[in-house]
């Protein structure tokens, strides 16, 4: 059976890829990529641990609220634009073929391990690695689909989807990270993404994991895992700016928490922060001697997306447009 033939209906992304939330966030990761891969010693091997991997790539259907941003996004479908995310989403679905002819009938959007996966197998030198971790067996299954088609994969690039034996069962990716960071380096690359922010008294088990996770980051010192971690508040706008701005209650090792532990042990990061319809935060943990030169490529790489949907004549985002990255 082939991959558009697999169904994961109960997974919640599939109505959600592809949003405001998402085209920011995978330019986080592309430009991340990048800009690792462009350098030593990443360019000889970087090993990224992607959790909440998804299925790939998504249907997008007709009518649909999301097509409005992508749309913008794909525009033009018949070349390049130098906007990083349009020209990935391009590549790696004409890869797929499922790159539409025209700006407007396109069908689908690739998800974070598409994206990744390719830009990992598009370098010129080197040998990498691609860990995916996913909770559903259906959804691994897509994901598993996707990535063995002909073509999507190159040898630069070993990608393996967990567990490497299937055994239909959920897979915890949090607790895999959480167990095996000890054994990694700065040659490796974390991705998290918890969904939410976890203010809830039944969330502390997930809090206490994700502050497990960033206390062995701080202790390995400046050759830990590079970390992304993207937060979202949903439509709890008022939760999300206390949040952001340290006026909310905190809650044991809730946002605040863990963003005053990093800045304590580990000193500054990387803060990017937007409102597309909904508000969000990442947080990129990389080497002191490279925060700056990330910071600025990252806040170059997301005004080209914000510029790109806004342009003159489009329909893309006009409320709160501007993506913030700043040194905290």
């Amino acid at each position: 059976m082939g991959w558009r033939e697999l169904n994961d209906s109960t997974n919640p992304m599939d109505k959600k890829a592809g949003n405001g939330g998402d085209l920011v966030k995978h330019t986080v990761y592309l430009t991340v990529l990048d800009y690792l891969l462009a350098r030593s010693p990443w360019s000889n091997e970087l090993r990224v641990h992607e959790c909440h991997a998804g299925r790939g790539i998504y249907h997008i259907p007709n009518p649909n609220d999301r097509r409005r941003l992508l749309e913008c996004l794909y525009d033009p479908a018949d070349a390049e634009t130098g906007v990083l995310l349009h020209d990935t989403q391009r590549a790696a679905q004409m890869a797929l073929g499922t790159w539409p002819a025209e700006t407007k009938a396109f069908e689908w959007y690739g998800g974070s391990a598409l994206m990744n996966a390719w830009q990992l197998g598009r370098t010129e030198t080197g040998k990498h690695c691609h860990e995916l971790y996913e909770q559903d067996a259906k959804t691994r299954e897509s994901l598993r689909g996707v990535l063995s088609s002909s073509g999507l994969i190159l040898p630069q690039v070993d990608v393996q989807v967990f567990p490497k034996e299937e055994d239909g069962g959920k897979f915890d990716g949090e607790a895999h990270i959480e167990t095996n960071i000890i054994h990694w380096n700065s040659q490796d690359l974390i991705l998290l993404d918890p969904f939410a922010m976890l203010r809830e008294k039944e969330d502390q088990p997930k809090r206490d994991l994700y502050r497990s996770m960033l206390n062995q980051v701080i202790a390995l010192g400046q050759d830990s895992p590079l970390l992304i971690l993207f937060w979202t508040w949903g439509k709890a706008f008022p939760v999300a700016d206390g949040d952001l701005a340290g006026t909310n209650r905190p809650v044991s090792n809730g946002y605040h928490e863990l963003r005053a532990l990093i800045h304590d042990e580990r000193g500054t990061f990387i803060r990017v922060t937007w409102r597309w319809g909904l508000q969000f935060a990442m947080w990129v943990v990389v080497p002191d001697s490279h925060l700056s030169a990330l910071c600025a490529c990252l806040q170059c790489r997301c005004n080209q997306l914000r510029d790109h949907i806004r342009r003159p004549g489009g329909k893309g985002w006009s409320k709160n447009p501007d993506v913030l990255v700043h040194l905290e």
